[in-house]
């Protein structure tokens, strides 16, 4: 049985959360469909379209969710191929876009994705399953040499180790991540992340014991091997670790908004 064509185009937008780029990813068999069109930069959506048009006409734009450097090209991008934009449902906010819910396929030419929906680092995030390839397009589910940033309110840590677990119990052999390179051991990389988010709420625990701190206060100590450029970042993730922590009971939030601490219980 003939298999789909799977192409990278990577965007020249490199940084501290996007890596060396955004993963821009074709995959199809006659017809294609686009994953994540990337920043709106001309140069890099020309290339896409001329690229995905040689395989044969786009049937669909898709996006894993709303974040920029994965959205922000998707009109334009639909303008150079004439393909539909489809995003998750509750992100399909005006006529002519797409409405995708979790199970939903879509066919590319002779081959098709499914929609799995994987909330937690964005409440709107997808990953595409192609079953007959074994393959799983994770966006920023998971990343290729870095971990997600879960960033609350529309970030959830419990969520995100749902969709994880959910991500380990399906049959695929590749992830493609929307930053980094593919991915050949899936079920080892599920394993690794759960392991880290763990060993990172004991951190947590851990250093509150002496008494209320502040997620930001923690991450000097949390994050000492880490340069300094993505501590923001990570000061938003160990808030999504306490607010998990919180509704399990383990700490106590104190205050609110920007001076929010949390003790243990």
């Amino acid at each position: 049985m003939d298999q789909a064509t799977v192409t990278l185009v990577r965007a020249s937008n490199p940084g501290p959360l996007t890596g060396s780029g955004t993963n821009t990813w074709i995959f199809g068999l006659d017809e294609t469909v686009v994953i994540d069109p990337g920043p709106l930069e001309e140069e890099h959506l020309q290339r896409v379209a001329e690229t995905a048009l040689r395989v044969g006409r786009v049937a669909a734009i898709l996006c894993t969710h709303h974040h920029q450097d994965h959205r922000a090209g998707a009109d334009r991008l639909a303008e150079l191929t004439a393909a539909p934009l489809a995003v998750f449902y509750q992100r399909a906010d005006r006529a002519g876009v797409l409405p995708l819910h979790d199970q939903d396929r879509i066919l590319a030419g002779r081959s098709e994705l499914v929609a799995i929906h994987t909330p937690g680092h964005a409440s709107d995030h997808l990953c595409f399953l192609a079953e007959r390839e074994r393959l799983l397009f994770t966006g920023d589910h998971i990343l290729s040499g870095t971990t997600s940033v879960i960033w609350p309110p529309d970030g959830d840590m419990a969520q995100y180790l749902a969709s994880l677990r959910h991500v380990g119990e399906l049959a695929v052999d590749r992830l493609l991540p929307g930053h980094g390179e593919p991915i050949d051991n899936p079920a080892e990389m599920v394993a690794t992340l759960i392991g880290h988010r763990r060993a990172r709420e004991e951190q947590i625990l851990a250093a509150l014991r002496p008494g209320p701190a502040r997620p930001v206060d923690l991450v000097p100590t949390l994050y000492a091997g880490y340069r300094k450029e993505v501590w923001d970042f990570a000061a938003q993730t160990v808030l999504a670790h306490c607010l998990k922590l919180t509704g399990e009971g383990r700490l106590r939030q104190l205050g609110g908004g920007d001076e929010a601490a949390f003790e243990l219980t």
